[in-house]
């Protein structure tokens, strides 16, 4: 979910939502002191909490949809309309600015643009209507003029601020996206780093990070997350910089204290990691992932929903290579091992979902040539 649109659709469909029931009691209260009709009050909800409600039921179903804005737009404007028909000024204006302040809060000028001839046209319309039966006249011109006035000046300020804000927008997108780039290649070429220490798992990090987001995907979540999630495969054996390379690279196998020394990275990479505020999960990423889903892994023995998710994800990621890929020790497994391995991990070594996850994509060949470049150890 793209948490900064949700928190946005929830607050403009929350704050609609009270302004209808505010209008709705202040409305009723009028019909019954006798000053409005019930009538009247039936079109107000018609025109105004209609369209509401099914904005908030749009939000609902999908809270963080991009698109929820055009909707609440067009709700507004059936407020705008609504005013415009009861010939009150101030109800004109009290609906309008909170649609042109949503329409600046997303940076959308076209939108305003388009509203806003719409409006002039409503207006004229409703002018030359008034004018037609008598109602307005020279005498009586001053509201329409100030209306008129309002408008352009409503609608003309609120474009430039919205233009502008989309064009400060943009370039902040812009030099985030190089940010994003050049740390991308900073974190792979750390990566390669660390393999080149490494003989025997060159390629593995970035093998890792393309399995992840394979499962990410298929998982469905959020681009954002899948994005997150490659940065932390792609570092999560960074640890591995601090095991001497008498032990990393061993030809034969490891004796018990060599092998607690190697159980050590996953700490050591937290540890190298842990004050990187910009990769959100990287320390638990890296800290994490060797934990087991029925709790005997380590370095902390966590189980179940207790290990991060990133880390879970990463997990499945990382014994899925080294099933598939020949060390020094052993040879790759074959396509039956590997898939009995992981069926026999599902809920005991591999959260259940994940590893599911995982088999799924082995059996459809999505795994397949995930990426040539990345050849496997030999």
């Amino acid at each position: 979910m793209n948490s900064r649109i949700y928190k946005i659709n929830r607050n403009l469909v929350v704050g609609w939502m009270i302004i209808v029931l505010v209008l709705f009691v202040a409305y009723l209260g009028e019909v019954l002191k006798g000053e409005r009709t019930v009538t009247y009050l039936c079109i107000f909800m018609a025109m105004t909490a209609i369209p509401a409600f099914f904005t908030f039921f749009l939000y609902l179903k999908k809270p963080d949809r991009n698109d929820l804005r055009y909707y609440i737009v067009v709700g507004y404007f059936f407020l705008y309309i609504f005013a415009m028909m009861s010939g009150s000024t101030t109800l004109v204006f009290c609906y309008i600015l909170p649609m042109l302040s949503l329409l600046v809060l997303y940076h959308q000028p076209n939108i305003i643009l388009f509203t806003g001839i719409a409006s002039f046209i409503i207006n004229i319309i409703s002018i030359v209507n008034r004018i037609f039966i008598g109602s307005l006249t020279m005498s009586n011109s001053k509201e329409a003029e100030i209306q008129i006035a309002l408008l352009l000046l409503c609608f003309g300020g609120s474009y430039a601020a919205a233009k502008l804000y989309d064009e400060i927008t943009r370039q902040n997108r812009a030099y985030f996206e190089m940010l994003n780039e050049k740390n991308t290649q900073t974190i792979e070429t750390i990566a390669h780093a660390l393999e080149a220490k490494d003989a025997y798992t060159r390629g593995h990090s970035q093998r890792v990070a393309a399995y992840s987001v394979q499962i990410a995907k298929e998982l469905g979540l959020p681009e954002e997350d899948v994005k997150n999630i490659r940065t932390v495969a792609l570092l999560h054996d960074i640890g591995k910089i601090g095991i001497p390379d008498s032990v990393l690279n061993k030809p034969g196998k490891l004796t018990d204290e060599e092998y607690n020394m190697m159980k050590l990275h996953p700490v050591t990479g937290c540890e190298i990691m842990k004050d990187i505020n910009s990769i959100p999960g990287v320390h638990v990423g890296t800290k994490y992932h060797h934990e087991r889903y029925d709790g005997k892994g380590y370095p902390e023995g966590l189980s179940g929903d207790n290990i991060p998710y990133i880390a879970r994800v990463i997990a499945v990621a990382d014994a899925y290579d080294a099933m598939t890929s020949t060390r020094v020790y052993r040879k790759r497994l074959s396509d039956e091992e590997v898939m009995s391995e992981l069926e026999n991990g599902v809920g005991t070594q591999f959260d259940p979902n994940i590893a599911k996850t995982l088999i799924k994509l082995i059996k459809s060949d999505k795994l397949k040539n995930v990426d040539p470049c990345m050849p496997k150890s030999a």
